[in-house]
């Protein structure tokens, strides 16, 4: 179980309608990633999770290592995604 004091505590978790999915340019990756738009900023697929408690562990491990995390509910789970401050929005058909 988490503490109180975990960084888990301080990750929002989001309706997924709340936020705009997309696809980012990240620098070294050959490929556009699948990733969200929230407060104008943008954040990268890490993981699926089944359960808030295990999407909370995650959380908490990202958070834990330096990283900063979001939280979307989705209609079988939450997932997990990393904030990513070079990214630049992909285009259509490049």
């Amino acid at each position: 179980m988490l503490s109180p004091n975990s960084a888990a505590t301080t990750v929002p978790v989001l309706a997924h309608k709340s936020v705009k999915t997309c696809h980012i340019l990240l620098p070294g990756v050959a490929k556009p990633v699948g990733a969200i738009a929230y407060n104008n900023q943008f954040y990268s697929y890490v993981r699926f999770y089944p359960t808030l408690e295990s999407a909370q562990q995650g959380a908490a491990r990202m958070a834990n290592r330096g990283n900063r995390v979001v939280l979307t509910f989705v209609p079988k789970g939450l997932v997990l995604w990393v904030f990513e401050p070079d990214a630049q929005p992909a285009r259509a058909h490049q």
